[in-house]
């Protein structure tokens, strides 16, 4: 047992510099009242330019590393889609929420901010090789997991799925720039394209701010949420995201046969703290915005403490 908790606080300690670099963020926004409009500049940057640079790099070499195991998009996904569905029956029965609220109470349970936290996390448990799996799983991400949502709230008010909704759902994805960037990475990886030295130099640098500026980011946009009045179900979001979904996923990768290596990204993928897609999302559909609000800020706290456990307990 001392032994697990000397490990423990070993991983926490590693933590440290997200902690600063997060607390350094609310710091500028709470204390100093740092404008929006800086926080907003800064996260476009990130998912408008650095982060899809970044991916397209790394998935530029996608064709000089080992092949990934298509196992684990079925052992994340279905893991995920597997929770969706036992959210929503549980959030309606023991939380009384609408079929629109327990769709988008689902869909936080499982959608985790794989691109501001997931890929920083990796990159310090895991290293630049276990990127490109992050990669995968954010492709698929925002397209299944906005598909699943809006298919979902779509049947509940029409009692069907509509050809112009799935349609306009892929065109949003397509046009979203960390899923352009890491499709134009896979095409040059395909054609072998050859990447002049200082393209290759320029996109290490942007690489290099992604970790930082992403934490930093996230620490600003916590500053303005507070824990709403429905703190139940944030709570039960925050129960659903931190524990259930990496342990199914978990279980879903041991059923698969997936390798240790791959099975480990995607759970560490899993833990991740609610990403900002579900607020948008609860803005969108207009349900349990402060309850959505209060889980990002409860899971992004939480996390610090039960991913270190996670990673842990599958070692």
């Amino acid at each position: 047992m001392s032994a697990f908790i000397t490990a423990f606080f070993q991983q926490l300690y590693a933590l440290l510099p997200f902690f600063i670099l997060m607390g350094t963020g609310y710091f500028l926004v709470r204390v100093r009242k740092w404008p929006k409009e800086f926080t907003r500049g800064l996260t476009r940057f990130l998912f408008n330019l650095a982060i899809p640079i970044m991916l397209f790099g790394v998935m530029s070499r996608f064709h000089t590393q080992q092949e990934v195991d298509p196992k684990l998009i079925l052992a994340y996904f279905g893991g995920s889609f597997i929770l969706y569905f036992i959210a929503m029956i549980v959030s309606r029965k023991f939380l009384k929420l609408n079929a629109k609220e327990a769709s988008v109470f689902g869909i936080g349970g499982i959608f985790s901010n794989n691109v501001m936290v997931g890929i920083p996390i990796i990159m310090l448990f895991m290293g630049d090789d276990a990127i490109a799996v992050s990669a995968l799983i954010i492709t698929f991400n925002a397209l299944l997991l906005w598909s699943l949502v809006s298919f979902s709230i779509e049947w509940v008010e029409h009692g069907s799925f509509s050809l112009g909704g799935i349609i306009a759902t892929t065109k949003g994805v397509l046009r979203n720039p960390v899923v352009i960037g890491i499709m134009l990475g896979l095409l040059v990886s395909y054609f072998r394209v050859p990447m002049p030295d200082f393209m290759g130099r320029t996109i290490t640098m942007f690489s290099n701010m992604v970790a930082p500026l992403s934490l930093l980011s996230i620490g600003m946009g916590l500053a303005e949420y507070r824990l709403g009045a429905k703190l139940k179900i944030g709570i039960g979001i925050t129960i659903f995201k931190l524990i259930l979904h990496p342990l199914i996923i978990w279980l879903c990768a041991l059923a698969l046969g997936l390798p240790a290596f791959e099975t480990k990204a995607i759970v560490l993928l899993g833990s991740i703290a609610v990403g900002m897609n579900v607020y948008l999302m609860a803005i969108k559909f207009e349900v349990i915005e402060d309850a959505v609000a209060s889980s990002i800020v409860l899971t992004t706290i939480f996390s610090a403490i039960t991913t270190p456990i996670i990673l842990l307990l599958m070692a």
